[in-house]
């Protein structure tokens, strides 16, 4: 079991204090990258890059290097104290933020890019074990929404400044600006404990029979990697290339709005509203609602969503659409979250966890490479279309396969 260390751990709402804290750190990292989701896409030229591939191959290289950093970094947590974890993670979010703004080769952003996801994966998976020791079955939901709604925070003020400031500054300005936030956040690490993850003996190694006993976690696994891919990978990656195509035109008082514009007006609005959805729609999760019935009906709404994007329709019923489509998205990070804390075995906690995250990671990295080789084979509207079926072809797993009785894990949230 993954627990962390008595003589330095809080207890009770101390826990929950160290959550909402590590929260608005993991904020404030992502300042950088959010803003690139947004930047990128419309202003690769001025970047140093020569196609969108290119591109892709950058909103993804931080995603493929944690897939094999996350087992180092379960193993480091129970060498290293958080604290420590993050001090190294702050550092290296502060340092690669700030050189976004001088990059003007593939290679210099690959690199870039790469020590990025390193820090990132110190961010996430700590986050991940703090929640799952602080958290019930009964509240587990609640918890983790409002972790996630805390901290995509930082992507919305990332989105408004990839779209808004950089259209006025540019990205070298807005890349110091950013860059030192991260290194101003770094005392509030002081109010956390040196707590550190400890593995009793036995649980540092996966056992693959786990697949094989609990047909749940496949169903999640297959779940989370497909989400991952289509939605925070292909939708998020393509969403301000999608408005440029589309030729959106909103016009306030004269000012014709940029696609960049209104990509981080769009991305904004859906992180706004999931600092909000996000813990009730947890709560909802935990209570009489239940996981499944909830995952369902998001999975086949964000399907719908989707797939108008591709009618034409007045621009700002589109863009409601379009921000419906990624507020969806949010909720199914929730659910699939909680759905993995429910899942994770006592004995085998921190190996179940470290491979949810990795399967994860692997969705969300091949998704924007995917995105931007499918728009290049077979056009954009294919592209959305196909990841529309996929997501459909999900809700009728979970509607026909009824969980397993056989994990011996009470999963009454589960239920439908």
């Amino acid at each position: 079991m993954l627990r962390l260390n008595k003589s330095h751990s809080p207890q009770g709402d101390s826990r929950h204090k160290q959550v909402h804290i590590l929260a608005l750190i993991t904020a404030i990292s992502l300042l950088g990258d959010s803003m690139l989701y947004i930047t990128l896409p419309i202003h690769w030229k001025e970047a140093g890059l020569i196609s969108l591939v290119e591109v892709g191959i950058l909103l993804s290289v931080n995603r493929f290097i944690r897939l094999p950093l996350n087992p180092v970094i379960s193993w480091l947590y129970s060498k290293i104290s958080i604290r420590t974890g993050l001090w190294i993670a702050l550092i290296i979010a502060g340092t690669t933020t700030w050189l976004y703004g001088w990059a003007q080769s593939f290679v210099f952003w690959l690199i870039l890019r790469s020590v990025w996801g390193m820090a990132w994966a110190i961010l996430r998976l700590g986050a991940f074990y703090m929640i799952v020791e602080v958290s019930t079955t009964g509240n587990r939901g609640q918890v983790m929404g409002t972790f996630n709604g805390l901290s995509r925070i930082g992507g919305l003020v990332g989105m408004l400044g990839g779209g808004f400031f950089v259209e006025w500054f540019g990205i070298r300005t807005v890349a110091l600006v950013f860059g030192l936030f991260a290194f101003l956040v770094i005392p509030l690490i002081l109010h956390l404990p040196k707590g550190s993850i400890e593995h009793q003996s036995g649980t540092s190694k996966f056992h693959f029979s786990l697949f094989f006993k609990n047909p749940s976690l496949l169903k999640l696994l297959l779940t989370v990697f497909l989400v991952m891919l289509c939605l925070e990978g292909m939708v998020s990656a393509t969403l301000s290339h999608l408005i440029h195509i589309r030729e959106v035109i909103i016009d306030i008082q004269g000012v014709i709005l940029s696609a960049a514009i209104l990509a981080s007006l769009v991305q904004a609005a859906r992180l706004l509203i999931g600092v909000f959805v996000s813990p009730w729609i947890g709560g909802k999760s935990d209570g009489d609602w239940g996981r499944r019935r909830i995952l369902i009906m998001a999975l086949l709404m964000a399907a719908l969503f989707i797939i108008l994007t591709q009618f034409n329709i007045p621009d700002y019923v589109w863009l409601v659409n379009l921000t419906a489509a990624l507020l969806t998205t949010t909720v199914l990070i929730v659910l699939l979250d909680s759905f993995a804390s429910d899942i994770a075995e006592e004995r085998l906690k921190a190996a179940t966890i470290s491979l949810y995250v990795m399967i994860s990671d692997i969705g969300a990295a091949f998704g924007p490479v995917l995105g931007y080789l499918s728009v290049e084979a077979f056009g954009l509207s294919t592209t959305y279309l196909l990841s529309a079926a996929i997501l459909l072809i999900l809700s009728l797993l979970w509607i026909l396969l009824k969980e397993s009785q056989s994990t011996g894990m009470m999963m009454r949230n589960t239920s439908s």
